[in-house]
């Protein structure tokens, strides 16, 4: 649920995600609030917050420099299209369209593969679904798992620091050892994976935080993992660059090797980052537009 409110001189963006894994329900809220000119620019600079252009109903064709609240993004903001209350265009390549009511109210959003519907006051979120319960099926008996068709994984991030693999290991053992409960929990939404409970997602938070603290940046890696022959399951894991190249990728949830036989990196993301790149790959898995395969 995204909620908007404009005071003078000043725009606030609230959201609240909610996220199920295994019958647990996790929430994760995020907000900014953004200093506005008279204008209603981002003070200081010549975009608007992508939320609030979007939400004013954009009056003719054309296009603005807006900016996406969580992320800082800026970019071209365009309006291709205005047919009665419906206007369509593109915010930052991505197209979308947008419906108002008579009084230029904002009543429904795509965006993407995103949806969005104005909710009444007071109205209750419904529990999301679970998509991952069943897994993805794996085709073939042997070999390293792969996409098909494949999806480029970049090998590093920009400005992930060189470590050594002795301190680099030291730290997924701490961890692993951190949490004595390894399952869903609230840890898993929460930037810094802090928690008693927690699952992939956590520990691979909680490492992207520690390492931070001593003074390196890693990359979370979001993939499958495939267990004893069975279906592949959505997975968290951390990327670290060394030292003279190269990198070593570490699951700190398990402490087992990072093999191509049973992880498969589908994106790798900032943890700071929303991971938006991730999401629409998910969105894609669950089309059914790329497959999960073995070749030996």
């Amino acid at each position: 649920m995204v909620t908007l409110k404009r005071t003078p001189g000043r725009f606030t963006y609230h959201s609240l995600h909610l996220h199920r894994r295994e019958g647990h329900v996790g929430a994760r809220t995020r907000e900014v609030a953004l200093a506005l000119d008279s204008q209603g620019h981002v003070e200081g600079s010549q975009s608007l917050p992508q939320a609030l252009w979007v939400w004013q109903a954009p009056a003719r064709n054309g296009c603005v420099t807006g900016r996406e609240e969580l992320t800082g993004r800026e970019g071209p903001h365009c309006v291709t299209s205005i047919q009665g209350r419906e206007v369509e265009g593109t915010m930052l390549g991505a197209p979308f369209r947008a419906r108002y009511d008579g009084a230029g109210r904002l009543q429904a959003l795509e965006v993407g593969a995103s949806r969005f519907t104005v909710a009444a006051p007071g109205e209750r979120l419904r529990p999301p679904p679970d998509l991952f319960a069943e897994g993805v099926p794996v085709e073939g008996p042997r070999g390293a798992l792969r996409f098909e068709p494949p999806w480029p994984v970049p090998a590093r991030l920009p400005g992930m620091t060189e470590w050594e693999k002795g301190a680099a290991r030291a730290l997924a053992e701490r961890v692993h050892a951190a949490f004595p409960e390894k399952g869903p929990g609230e840890a898993d939404w929460r930037e810094g994976g802090e928690g008693e409970a927690g699952g992939c997602l956590a520990h691979a938070l909680r490492f992207a935080a520690e390492a931070e603290g001593l003074g390196q940046k890693v990359a979370l890696v979001h993939g499958l993992l495939v267990v004893d022959g069975g279906p592949a399951r959505p997975h968290a894991w951390v990327r670290v660059a060394l030292a003279g190249g190269g990198t070593l990728e570490l699951d700190p949830t398990s402490l087992d090797a990072v093999l191509p036989q049973t992880h498969l990196p589908l994106a790798l993301v900032d943890a700071k980052d929303s991971g938006r790149e991730a999401g629409e790959r998910w969105l894609e898995l669950l089309r059914g537009s790329h497959r999960v395969v073995r070749r030996p």
